[in-house]
């Protein structure tokens, strides 16, 4: 009797302990996040089954991948083998078999083609490449994307903040996200989504924005700014702020159905560097478990001179989606270029040195500065209708201001005279310059490039784009 009260209550404490162990193991991301998608050419292809991923590679339903590409299909029951002919050429893959053929030619496989709920899976990019077909993995939001026309599919990212609605209405179906900059940080530290000060409020109509956002496949993230040193300092100075403010912004994530957050905190102390990495790492844990995405937007740096230390690229890197290199404005206070591509390309070498580069996110700023007498205004190619800008062709036609293209930054320069005998010098971005930042991100293989920002483009920024590659759309 005494013997088994004494089992009894080894089994319930060995229950407990178990049960009290599980409740402490970390539950799993969602399972939305763990779906793996595959895009033909910017669009979805759908499966019965899923795609999988063994050993690193992804495998999907080889038919349907098959005629998306061209390609007609042949199944042989007998011999497991998958057969697929378009044009000159012949592929032929066995299930099970880590040596696939190419007109004869024989290949070796990382993973073999399998079979899975009665449907035979084959690897995607030794399938698609086989066909000529470009394959890249986006590991942020576990998506393969193929294109076949030999123009690469890229993240563009719109930023939208005053006077953008226009602008976003022309031209959201040639992008992949827009970033929404109407929330920034009280002087207590607090989400807000009213500073009239700095033109940071929520726009009349922006339902129609987040709308039209989820309508068209693009994703749409909440942009919290927020550039002064003191209030940062303020709001990351504790676990218990950091947290507060965490938890603003997934209330505000959940309840408007953004896609994710984008983070632009500029001016950090050297001093909250730490702290900010924590305040990232707990952010982008938080929204990972609710299958929304984390990005950050980042003052940029080069080899040669440092000139944010308190933004870690390493630990930041590793604890977003992708990151955003805010590659303009290098010194605005003196005159001259401001986003030559020759320093372009030195802040993307840092970039991802520490940073994977499938993980970050180029920005351009199609914008430029008109210095005069100390004082700076910010200057447009073409007039339209914004209240707070300078427009190039306006002074063309007023004061015969004449661009000319600086070889080596890419950048259109100019100088006239004004009416109060004022000397003005003209440093902007040109449609040279967004080509070549373009073809740099397809180069260097990064995610993508990001406007900033909408209400500043034309016609011309995006066929320049468009003639490079085209916008991923992940729905």
């Amino acid at each position: 009797m005494n013997n088994s009260r004494i089992w009894k209550k080894l089994i319930i404490g060995v229950f407990s302990a178990l049960f009290i162990i599980m409740t402490l193991i970390p539950a799993k991301p969602c399972e939305a996040a763990t779906y793996v998608k595959v895009l033909l050419n910017g669009e979805n292809i759908d499966f019965d089954v899923p795609p999988i991923i063994e050993n690193d590679r992804t495998l999907a339903p080889f038919r349907k991948i098959g005629e998306a590409l061209g390609a007609q299909i042949e199944w042989d029951q007998d011999t497991k083998t998958v057969t697929a002919n378009k044009e000159d050429k012949r592929v032929v893959l066995r299930i099970g078999d880590y040596t696939a053929y190419i007109n004869q030619t024989p290949i070796k496989l990382d993973t073999p083609p399998i079979i899975k709920d009665n449907r035979t899976l084959v690897p995607v990019r030794f399938f698609s490449e086989a066909f000529g077909a470009a394959v890249m993995w986006d590991n942020a939001v576990r998506t393969v994307l193929i294109n076949t026309d030999g123009k690469p599919s890229k993240y563009i990212m719109g930023y939208y903040y005053s006077q953008s609605y226009e602008d976003f209405l022309k031209n959201f179906n040639k992008m992949s996200s827009t970033a929404v900059k109407w929330y920034t940080l009280d002087m207590n530290g607090d989400l807000t989504d009213r500073d009239n000060s700095r033109y940071i409020n929520v726009p009349e109509g922006y339902e129609n924005v987040v709308k039209l956002s989820k309508e068209n496949g693009i994703e749409i993230h909440m942009l919290v700014f927020e550039s002064d040193s003191a209030r940062l300092e303020k709001v990351l100075a504790t676990p218990e702020s950091r947290t507060r403010l965490v938890n603003q912004m997934i209330t505000v994530v959940e309840r408007e159905g953004y896609d994710g957050i984008n983070v632009d905190f500029e001016y950090l102390k050297v001093a909250d560097k730490d702290r900010f990495n924590e305040f990232v790492k707990s952010l982008y844990g938080e929204l990972k478990v609710r299958g929304k995405s984390l990005n950050l937007s980042l003052p940029v740096k080069t080899e040669q001179t440092d000139w944010w230390p308190a933004y870690d690229y390493l630990t930041l890197g590793q604890y977003c989606d992708f990151a955003v290199l805010m590659a303009y404005d290098k010194n605005p206070g003196t005159p001259g270029p401001q986003s030559g591509i020759d320093w372009v390309e030195e802040v993307v070498d840092y970039a991802i040195a520490r940073i994977p580069a499938e993980k970050v996110v180029l920005g351009i700023g199609y914008y430029g500065y008109d210095w005069a007498a100390g004082k700076r205004s910010s200057v447009i190619a073409e007039n339209n209708g914004a209240t707070y800008l300078v427009f190039a062709d306006e002074l063309s036609k007023k004061y015969g201001l004449n661009l000319n293209l600086d070889q080596k930054s890419g950048l259109l320069f100019g100088t006239y005279t004004d009416e109060n005998g004022a000397s003005h010098e003209i440093w902007m971005e040109s449609n040279y310059s967004v080509d070549a930042k373009a073809k740099l991100a397809v180069r260097k293989g990064l995610k993508g490039v990001a406007l900033w920002r909408l209400g500043f483009s034309n016609s011309s920024f995006w066929d320049t784009l468009m003639d490079n590659f085209k916008p991923v759309k992940y729905q």
